[in-house]
């Protein structure tokens, strides 16, 4: 199956990205795909952009050259309360939160598995986040059964990131895998995410796409299959999740 909704893109205002959103759009496009999320990093990274860019976002039309652009971050975990490095300004005009694990502060390794677990139970539990980030990163291992059994309680989606597959973060693949086949057996809505940081790699979800083929993951779980998943799980989202949060810029 070929997907056509992307939810996880960087563009370059992170330095550590290379292209314009404008160049995202126009990738997008070429690809004949509907809809992207623009999830550019929290402000605890250190080459986040200023959260007043985050905030801004709201400038941006619901749709730009016939695709569809989500306003969304990708916020970092930077305490063992699950707490992210949002304030109220950005988090109420989002449209889709991203939340993972990254060495920040607060958070400077993920060498404590036990607390991993425990900092991404606490985080889910507090319905700030839509979907969890890159969770195979083997930097910051947990115990998927219980997190994803977590998640799937609270209606929060689970990635799969492609870009793990191809480098980013390497000793993902297996750890991926295993997260595919927990999810299945507990029924989690899965979000997939190309994490792209240059324009030709939007939309590059062909890897986590054949392996969730390979496994016969429900369709209807698969937030990337269809817009009218996507809809009806972002308006879930709106309903669950706190309307205000504590200010951690």
């Amino acid at each position: 199956m070929k997907y056509l909704i992307d939810l996880h893109t960087h563009t370059n205002v992170n330095p550590h990205a290379y292209s314009t959103l404008g160049e995202n759009i126009l990738e997008a496009k070429k690809k004949g795909m509907k809809v992207i999320a623009i999830t550019n990093h929290g402000p605890a990274l250190p080459d986040s952009p200023h959260w007043w860019s985050l905030r801004n976002l709201r400038a941006l039309p619901n749709e730009i050259d016939g695709i569809r652009v989500l306003k969304g971050v990708e916020a970092n975990v930077i305490d063992e309360d699950g707490s992210i490095d949002l304030n109220q300004y950005i988090y109420e005009i989002m449209d889709v939160i991203l939340v993972g694990f990254h060495p920040v502060r607060g958070y400077p390794d993920g060498k404590d598995k036990e607390k991993n677990t425990r900092t991404m139970i606490n985080l889910i539990k507090s319905q700030k986040a839509d979907i969890i980030a890159h969770p195979g990163n083997p930097k910051f291992l947990m115990d998927y059964e219980k997190v994803i059994k977590t998640a799937k309680e609270y209606n929060v989606a689970i990635e799969l990131n492609n870009s793990s597959f191809k480098g980013s973060r390497e000793g993902s693949e297996e750890n991926c895998k295993s997260i595919m086949s927990i999810a299945k057996k507990h029924g989690c809505y899965l979000s997939l995410g190309s994490d792209a940081h240059f324009s030709q790699s939007v939309g590059d979800l062909d890897i986590v796409g054949g392996l969730l083929e390979k496994i016969e993951y429900p369709k209807e779980l698969i937030l990337n299959s269809d817009t009218e998943i996507l809809n009806s799980f972002l308006n879930l989202r709106k309903k669950l999740k706190p309307k205000e949060i504590p200010d951690n810029v």
